[in-house]
């Protein structure tokens, strides 16, 4: 790796092809995953926090093709860094802007933030944000993704921090949700979410997971949607997920919200720990 090289890497803005056009096929794909009854649906309006789905790749790899993540800074960055394997540990999504059917989005990526070299659990490795901003072909800001991910090399791991037993919270409401392998790819497809970390137990191995994972959108739709159906008639206008821990196949989560002035706190539970943790907002 040079500093000149990486330096090129940080100040790049990327462009992407303009996504395929928002169809109803798709929509009902998702819904049919994840619900339809989001706040803002009237007409040819689409789900807010679906519209991550049409900025990634619509089909999965051909057979023998590297899964394309979406992402080209992200993954060029890994290349640069020499940290093959990277998995998101959060995620901020900011939105602003209303999704039709027959939309097209076009959206620009940037790194907006690139943390030292530290020894991680998995083994060396780096922290960074990835940041996605998508608009309209007529120009009109839809939302901003940002990704903070966890950039590894497999090897000897640092220190993890003992785990404790997490306080039993004061939930206002609490959802049931049971994870396979079949939701998991399912869910992932829906989302358009072709990294193998989400479809194959080999890969997700490999990269030092004990099988598939949920995938960051995923869970973006299960907690907002539980936050959504506790609050029917406001709009969501932005997701904060914090994920501590992977959700594997074979889990029972519970989802407990906390309705807190215009916010709702979702955190996600296995086995009574914390998994994940969304702060969802309300526009009204």
């Amino acid at each position: 790796m040079t500093a000149d090289a990486l330096k090129r890497l940080l100040d790049q803005r990327v462009q992407r092809d303009p996504s395929s056009v928002i169809t109803q096929e798709v929509v009902a794909a998702w819904t049919t995953e994840f619900g339809a009854q989001w706040a803002e649906c009237e007409g040819d309006v689409v789900p807010s926090v679906m519209y991550t789905t049409f900025a990634r790749p619509p089909a999965p790899p051909a057979a023998g093709e590297a899964a394309p993540t979406g992402v080209v800074l992200h993954d060029q960055l890994k290349t640069v860094l020499d940290l093959p394997v990277a998995i998101a540990v959060g995620y901020e999504l900011e939105l602003s802007g209303v999704v039709r059917i027959g939309d097209q989005l076009h959206s620009v990526e940037r790194i907006s933030d690139l943390g030292s070299a530290r020894s991680t659990k998995f083994g060396p490795g780096r922290d960074w944000v990835i940041e996605v901003a998508s608009s309209t072909a007529s120009g009109e800001l839809v939302g901003v993704e940002r990704f903070r991910m966890l950039g590894y090399r497999p090897g000897e791991p640092g220190v993890a921090p003992p785990r404790t037993a997490n306080e039993a919270l004061p939930f206002d409401w609490t959802e049931q949700f049971s994870v396979s392998i079949e939701s998991i790819r399912r869910e992932a497809a829906a989302n358009h979410v072709w990294a193998p970390a989400h479809h194959h137990t080999e890969a997700a191995q490999k990269a030092g997971l004990a099988d598939i994972i949920l995938d960051t959108s995923s869970q973006v739709a299960r907690l907002a949607g539980a936050a959504q159906r506790h609050r029917p008639n406001d709009r969501i206008v932005s997701v904060d997920l914090a994920m501590k821990r992977s959700i594997l196949p074979g889990a029972t989560v519970t989802l407990g919200g906390v309705e807190d002035g215009r916010t709702t706190i979702v955190s996600a539970l296995v086995d009574g720990r914390e998994v994940s943790q969304g702060t969802i907002t309300f526009g009204g």
